[in-house]
């Protein structure tokens, strides 16, 4: 009788109201079941983090979840639940874990799917097809590789010096200082390279010292493609949400994606040449090893993995030197004490110098271009990883951020020490404990940068030549925090400046 009368009584209640006290209630059973009987229940995190994605979705749209899961590692350990089936790993064990062998963990779905439309390419297809695809690229990406193509990688950072040269002839500063972002820079090397390397042809940024309209929609396909994939946190809704992210934005990911396709097939009518496409179009018989969309996919994703990647780590390790003037002395002697001319300064004789290398190693533990990890998902049936199990379908983020800036695995951990990466016979013993087996930029496995050995040899060439040619310093006034930049899966870059100048020889002789 009691129910019967409760019912009437709810019946009598307006519909809208009827269904929000359903909702609250269901989202409030939500919330039980996430703290207390989810399979992950064990695991810490904060309390509303645990219990509800919308803390994860606020701090990812607003580019804080990897300062905010930074935090959450520091209060509750190496292993924390940051949404109520999402774990963050910053336990080192994990990179043998999920990543190691012929099986890693497959990628994220929620982050590597094409957008409509558009093939699987090399960065979200499945570790069978990644592999095949993998396999027909590969020649383009050893050291023999890179041996051919360096006349083509000295060449830009050749121009780019001379571009910067014309900057200090140009200034007006008492000193002939001339102040340069190096934001623009890095990025215009970097894209005219990639330009080079895979279509034949650069976009002559650095010709014409500006923007390619290009460079301007790289950021924007980066971060459309992060907003879409918070989307697909919510299955059946990811249509109606797409249609919150700005036009704007989704319009530039499309024109990316047009523009990549245009030079493409440009490149495959275009007579034969040594450049990346080339293993993909002749060792490739009627594209039946790569298909022509995964080519385009694959090809697209390339112009971006290429070059923001590469600019963005040499824009932080320039922006940590500057505010670093001992650690800057000594690339600086290092560079200027082994070549007695820029000609001198080729890739073989500048691949093992130890502290340049020490140098490119810190700067990408301290500004790692992917700050937001490595994001893969639990295959069926579960899985046990660092010793939890994890049911399927949980996202797991392997946290290279968390790992780098822990205090537990380095010394002075937010300092900006190349020291920590000299080799052994010549490392400070302060850095005796520091875990330097955690630092794996590049990934790990079979699903590791395929060019890696690319990106290493554009580093040390242009912080080379860079030191060689100028003395490098702080812009007044405009010392920037790299920990407070946003982050949508990639850095976002806001303008760094730093002051150039001739290089004083006359004062260095005395």
């Amino acid at each position: 009788m009691h129910a019967t009368n409760l019912y009437l009584d709810l019946s009598f209640l307006p519909l809208p109201t009827l269904l929000g006290l359903l909702c609250l209630g269901y989202w409030a059973s939500c919330v039980v079941y996430n703290l207390y009987f989810h399979p992950l229940a064990s695991i810490p995190g904060p309390l509303w983090w645990r219990a509800t994605r919308l803390c994860f979705i606020r701090s990812f749209l607003s580019g804080r979840l990897v300062r905010d899961v930074l935090k959450i590692h520091e209060r509750y350990g190496e292993i924390v639940r940051i949404a109520p089936d999402e774990v963050s790993f910053a336990d080192e064990d994990i990179w043998q874990a999920a990543l190691s062998g012929r099986n890693p963990l497959p990628k994220n779905p929620t982050f590597f799917t094409p957008p409509p439309g558009q093939a699987n390419g090399l960065l979200t297809a499945s570790s069978d097809v990644g592999a095949r695809i993998r396999q027909v690229m590969m020649p383009a990406f050893t050291e023999r590789a890179l041996s051919k193509q360096e006349p083509v990688i000295q060449l830009y950072a050749g121009l780019l010096v001379e571009r910067l040269k014309e900057r200090v002839a140009a200034s007006s500063s008492p000193n002939q200082q001339a102040i340069v972002n190096t934001v623009d820079w890095f990025n215009w090397f970097t894209f005219d390279l990639v330009g080079e390397l895979a279509f034949g042809e650069s976009f002559e940024c650095l010709e014409n010292a500006k923007h390619h309209p290009w460079v301007d929609m790289i950021f924007s396909s980066i971060k459309a493609a992060a907003f879409a994939a918070v989307t697909r946190y919510y299955t059946g809704l990811e249509t109606l949400l797409l249609q919150i992210i700005p036009t704007a934005i989704r319009k530039r990911q499309m024109e990316h994606y047009t523009l990549a396709v245009e030079r493409i097939h440009q490149r495959m009518s275009a007579p034969p040449r040594d450049d990346f496409m080339r293993p993909m179009l002749e060792n490739n018989p009627d594209f039946k090893k790569m298909t022509i969309p995964e080519i385009e996919a694959t090809m697209s994703v390339l112009i971006i993995a290429g070059s923001e990647t590469t600019a963005t780590t040499l824009c932080g390790i320039c922006n940590h030197l500057v505010q670093n003037p001992t650690q800057l002395k000594q690339l600086e002697q290092e560079i200027r004490s082994r070549f007695q001319s820029d000609k001198q300064i080729t890739l073989h004789a500048i691949q093992n110098l130890p502290f340049l290398n020490a140098v490119i190693q810190e700067g990408l533990r301290l500004c790692n271009p992917v700050a937001g990890g490595l994001l893969r998902r639990i295959p069926k049936g579960g899985l046990r990883l660092c010793g939890h199990f994890l049911p399927e379908g949980t996202h797991v983020i392997v946290n290279s951020t968390a790992m780098s800036l822990s205090e537990k695995n380095f010394h002075r951990a937010n300092e900006f020490l190349p020291e920590r990466f000299l080799p052994e016979s010549m490392r400070p013993a302060e850095f005796e404990n520091d875990h330097r087996n955690n630092q794996k930029p590049f990934s790990l496995g079979v699903r590791s940068c395929i060019g890696k050995s690319f990106g290493l040899a554009e580093m040390r060439l242009v912080l080379a030549r860079l030191v060689w040619e100028f003395d490098i310093s702080m812009a007044q006034d405009k010392r920037l925090d790299w920990n407070r930049l946003k982050t949508y899966v990639m850095v976002q870059k806001d303008t760094i400046e730093i002051a150039i100048k001739k290089r004083d020889r006359e004062h260095e002789k005395s």
